[in-house]
This record gives C-alpha cells, sequence and structure tokens, in this order.
C-alpha cells in the first residue's frame, strides 16, 4: 500500500512525513474509534495513514489510503460518506472535492485527504495527490453493474448506495442496492437484492410479506412485474411494491402511487 502513496516531491511540493501508520480490521476502532464497524461491514481489510506537508505554502494534507477487499465495498464506503454538496470530479472510480477535503474511490481502495486549512493553494494539492493515487492503484473504475439496472427518470443525484446488511431494516436482505428518487422532501427509495438461488429470493420475498403484514397491511397480490409480487402499506412509510424477477427481488417504498412503483420495478427488471 505504500507503495500507491507518492513520496518526496512525486507530486512537486509536497512531501510525506513522519512514519506512516497502518491498522487492520483487529485495531481499526484505535484510528477512528466510533466511526469502525461502518467500514468493516464493507469488508474492510486495512488503511495506511501518512501527512503530506508542502512547507513552501505551510499546509498539510492527512491522506488515509482504505483498502477494502473488493471495488464493490470501496465504492460502498465512498458512496455512504459522500457529500451530496461536493463537486465530482472524473477521478479514479470517482472523486469529490470539497474545500479542504478530497474523497475517491477506485480499484478496491478509498482515498480520504483533508487539511484543517483553508487556501486557495490547498485544492490543486488535493487533486494532484488524488490523481496520482489514483494513477498507483488502478483497478476497477466502474460503479457497481447493479446500479445499471436502476431506472434514470427522477433518480436523486448522487444517492446510489450499497446496504451489505439489513436492507430496510430486515436482518435477511443483505448485500443490497439503493437509490432515491423524487425531489425536495418527497423522496422515496427503491431497493435490489440479489440472492444466489431462486428459492432464496421467493423465501426472502415471502418473509419481507409477512413482515408488512404484521407492521401494516397487504392491499393485494401481483402478478407481474417479474414473477409478480404485492402491494401493501407500512405502517411508517407507506406504500410499498415488491416483486420478484429470477434470482432478484425489488422494492419501492413510498413512490407517489401503485402506478410508480410498479412502473419503477418493471424498468428494474427488463
Amino acid at each position: 500500500m505504500l507503495a500507491w502513496l507518492p513520496g518526496d516531491n512525486v507530486v512537486p511540493g509536497w512531501t510525506p512525513q513522519g512514519q506512516p501508520r497502518h491498522f487492520v480490521a483487529a485495531n481499526l476502532w484505535e484510528y477512528i474509534d466510533g466511526g469502525a464497524e461502518a467500514y468493516l461491514r464493507f469488508d474492510f481489510q486495512e488503511v495506511v495513514a501518512v501527512t503530506y506537508v508542502n512547507r513552501a505554502a505551510g499546509l498539510e494534507i492527512a491522506a488515509d489510503l482504505y483498502r477494502m477487499a473488493n471495488p464493490l465495498g470501496a465504492f460502498g464506503i465512498y458512496a455512504q460518506e459522500l457529500n451530496p454538496a461536493a463537486n465530482v470530479v472524473a477521478v479514479g472510480g470517482e472523486g469529490s472535492f470539497d474545500r479542504t477535503a478530497f474523497t475517491l474511490w477506485t480499484g478496491p481502495c478509498y482515498l480520504k485527504l483533508a487539511s484543517d486549512k483553508d487556501d486557495p493553494q490547498l485544492e490543486a494539492g488535493l487533486k494532484a495527490l488524488a490523481a496520482e493515487v489514483a494513477k498507483r492503484v488502478g483497478g476497477a473504475t466502474a460503479r457497481p453493474a447493479q446500479f445499471d439496472r436502476f431506472p434514470t427518470a427522477g433518480l436523486v443525484t448522487r444517492s446510489f448506495k450499497v446496504i451489505p446488511k439489513d436492507v430496510l431494516g430486515q436482518s435477511y436482505l443483505t448485500d443490497g442496492f439503493e437509490a432515491k428518487y423524487g425531489a425536495g422532501k418527497q423522496t422515496w427509495t427503491l431497493s435490489l437484492v440479489p440472492f444466489a438461488a431462486t428459492s432464496r429470493a421467493e423465501a426472502a420475498l415471502a418473509r419481507y410479506r409477512d413482515f408488512l403484514s404484521r407492521n401494516g397491511r397487504i392491499i393485494r397480490n401481483i402478478d407481474a412485474p417479474g414473477s409478480g409480487g404485492f402491494v401493501g402499506r407500512d405502517s411508517h412509510d407507506g406504500l410499498v411494491v415488491a416483486a420478484r424477477s429470477d434470482t432478484s427481488i425489488a422494492i419501492a417504498v413510498g413512490p407517489p402511487s401503485e402506478r410508480a412503483g410498479v412502473n419503477a420495478l418493471t424498468q428494474m427488471f427488463k
């Protein structure tokens, strides 16, 4: 991992200072106490922390390079921590810049750069360091293919999320994908949960139907899209449309109408 971080003046003017720090899953809490669990959910492997200094400008940048088990985990933690108001930058898989900070994911890695000093010269340093790390890490730069199944109409910008556990609060729904639709406060959630076998998807949809019947009500069964499912109403989140196609289930929670939910699932199953 140290080879992925630039050395002295590889990025002109910026030099690593002091000894790098290294943490693995067993002691990550020593570095980010309170935040470690979120990283572990995305199959965190290790992190190297290095401080870069630009003595001429009097600036410092803290660099944390996290390695996850795969690009899906790297995208997942990046998307979870992404500031929707930040400026997206085309570097690596994707970068995000916000005055004194820069984050990016590429391959199996998630990079966080941050400074405690807001300075006009800082932006160039953050972007140059990020670009150099992305070049060194290489690897996958396309977002997870599952998101290509999500409809684009009404999609809330930068709302894609990877949900490793407890999709929609259900322990049996894992390794899911989620996006928001709508505008302002009138947003709703579309979730996709793939399974290894059709029987597992059928069982999961049946369990979710049972949950909804106990925490709301089932309005009716539907024969399509896909292999069908049901329409219901959650006591807290309102309208729900859920269905299965082959080894995946899709669930629309809070759509503005049953038709909108069915249309979203129909497009996803195509």
